[in-house]
């Protein structure tokens, strides 16, 4: 499934378990006092993709604009501090674009 299309979608918006967690959330971020109340936007955060497009309850997470970007941010840290950085090859060096002019 494609994700962006999907995340814009009418399935997305009326997906049941995204309205019944912003419901269970009271329309407010998890980690901070921020509401829907007194102007935050909220968000509903993947905790897997696992089922995408099929979502369970405990799949999402109602998140503030501001926690939905620091918990992705860590997320991706986390994710990239596991990846294997390539070996420079004379073959990977000569095809790299220089840093500086």
């Amino acid at each position: 499934m494609d994700y962006v299309a999907y995340i814009t979608s009418a399935a997305w918006r009326n997906n049941p378990a995204r309205l019944r967690e912003l419901a269970a959330a009271n329309f407010a971020c998890r980690l901070c006092p921020s509401a829907a109340a007194t102007g935050a936007r909220i968000e509903v955060h993947h905790r897997t993709y696992e089922r995408l497009g099929d979502e369970i309850d405990g799949d999402l997470v109602a998140l503030c604009s501001e926690c939905h970007l620091g918990v992705t941010s860590m997320l991706r840290a986390r994710r990239y501090a596991t990846t294997a950085i390539p070996e420079a090859t004379d073959t990977w060096i000569q095809l790299a674009k220089p840093l500086f002019d």
